[in-house]
Order: C-alpha cells, then sequence, then structure tokens
C-alpha cells in the first residue's frame, strides 16, 4: 500500500476546485469559493495561489478568518483573504474537504454569486449565505 505524495504544491487528486465571482456580476461579501480535496489544505496552496494569480499577481499576504458560531460547532464560516502584489485581494470561503459534493457545488456558487441550484427558493432569496446541506451521520 502506498501513501499519497502530500508535498506541497503538488496536485493531489485532480483539478483544483475553485470558483471565482464574475467580474461582471455586482460585488458580494467574499469573492468565491475553494473546496480543497484534503483535510490538509497547505498541500494544495501553491496550486490555488497559480490559479489566482492572474486577478491578484504574486501572493504578497494569506489570513484566515475562522469565526465559530454560537453553538461552538465545526460549521464555523472559513474565509481565506489573500492580497496579490499588486494591490488586489481576494476572499475565499473554504468549503472543508469533508463536505458532501452537491453541498459543496451549491456554497461554491453562492460565493462566486451564482444562483444556488440546490435552493427550492429563487435565486433572489436565496442569497442569504452559505448552509451546510449535509445530512446528520
Amino acid at each position: 500500500m502506498s501513501t499519497p505524495d502530500t508535498t506541497i504544491g503538488r496536485d493531489t487528486a485532480g483539478p483544483i476546485r475553485l470558483m471565482l465571482r464574475d467580474r461582471k456580476t455586482a460585488p458580494g461579501p467574499i469573492d468565491g469559493a475553494w473546496w480543497p480535496r484534503t483535510d490538509t489544505p497547505m498541500t494544495e496552496m501553491h496550486q490555488l495561489v497559480t490559479a489566482v494569480g492572474p486577478q491578484i499577481g504574486k501572493l504578497a499576504q494569506l489570513g484566515f478568518d475562522w469565526t465559530a458560531d454560537e453553538s461552538g460547532a465545526d460549521e464555523a464560516a472559513r474565509i481565506m483573504h489573500l492580497v496579490g502584489s499588486n494591490g488586489a485581494s481576494l476572499a475565499l470561503l473554504v468549503i472543508p474537504a469533508s463536505t458532501e459534493a452537491a453541498a459543496a457545488r451549491s456554497q461554491m456558487r453562492w460565493a462566486a454569486g451564482k444562483p444556488r441550484i440546490q435552493d427550492p427558493a429563487p435565486a433572489d432569496t436565496a442569497a442569504d449565505g452559505p448552509r451546510t446541506l449535509m445530512g446528520a451521520v
């Protein structure tokens, strides 16, 4: 049995799962979402930085805003802030790797300012933020 390569900068299991807000759409509270493939997102950081390079230039600063909700559950907002050498910045929702695919895609669409396809409500009422759509274990 071989262990997976976790070298920083390696593509661990496929293309990056990143969705950014279209520059033509209205600005929102965040600029998009990143759904890492592993519970150790630093192994994918090089791939992310490369993907956002056209928007921000060379990465100059990286910050995180992990805020817990009142219940203390691990469903807190996870925002990553990337600031580039050209002065541009991005705020990305970081979706936990273990999130069920349909829920992750819905959250990514919300973060990128697109209609959330899993919501039964019309798009104009679905823009209240990401929700965890995972079922109870």
